[in-house]
């Protein structure tokens, strides 16, 4: 679709949750490399970053939408125009509802991925049509930082049965990644992304991160996991059951 020109990725994650940079580094970072119309930062169970970034949405020549990822029982929704944080562990129709009462937008992340959605991605398979039953927005078909081959092909054979809107985004934790996934639409604006989203038309693209990128976050992660390994037994959480 050659009208479709807008440019976003609505899905990548700042140093206040599992990301490297922090959220104004990645602002200068795009608006460098001048490759996004709209973006939104959306980490994990935490909407801190993204606010600060939403209010200096007018120091960029690019829009700015505020999220999060929220975890959720059996997955992890994009919650997308939301300024107050979504609890984790609701159900997955439970978080959609939180999401929409703040008129938000809803959009499944990463359908295909069994290292987080677990047995959801077959319930998805089988009877697909529960992504409009739960109330969702979109659904994100393409994310280019999958860890499981096939995510996206799962995902796309999960939406041929579905009648919501797609996106693609990168998933990106490093600033080389932002923009290897996006989401086509017409207009630049964040108000013409989501009337494309409303209206059904929009289109996901994009490639796969660089080996660079998950070898950065790859050691990047070492000293997370070896901070974590000194806290003193009597300090951690003992598992449950």
């Amino acid at each position: 679709m050659s009208h479709l020109m807008g440019r976003a990725d609505l899905h990548m994650h700042t140093c206040a949750s599992d990301g490297m940079a922090n959220a104004q580094q990645l602002l200068d970072y795009v608006a460098a490399r001048g490759h996004l119309d709209v973006i939104a930062i959306t980490d994990h169970d935490l909407l801190e970053a993204s606010l600060w970034a939403y209010e200096r949405r007018h120091l960029y020549p690019f829009d700015i939408i505020p999220g999060m990822e929220v975890t959720a029982r059996g997955g992890h929704v994009l919650g997308l125009w939301i300024e107050r944080p979504v609890a984790k562990g609701l159900s997955i129709p439970e978080t959609v509802i939180a999401i929409h009462e703040q008129g938000g937008i809803a959009i499944l992340a990463h359908p295909g991925e069994f290292l987080i959605n677990g047995d959801m991605v077959l319930r998805y398979l089988r009877c697909p049509q529960v992504l409009e039953e739960w109330g969702f927005d979109a659904v994100e078909v393409f994310n280019a930082g999958t860890m499981t081959p096939g995510n996206n092909v799962i995902a796309e054979r999960i939406m041929r049965q579905v009648a919501l809107p797609v996106v693609g985004n990168s998933d990106a934790h490093t600033l080389s990644a932002i923009g290897r996934g996006i989401t086509r639409f017409a207009g630049r604006t964040a108000d013409d992304l989501r009337r494309a989203i409303l209206n059904k038309q929009t289109t996901a693209e994009g490639l796969r991160w660089s080996i660079t990128d998950y070898l950065k976050l790859s050691v990047s992660s070492i000293p997370r996991r070896r901070n974590r390994s000194m806290v003193p037994s009597s300090l951690s959480t003992r598992p449950a059951g």
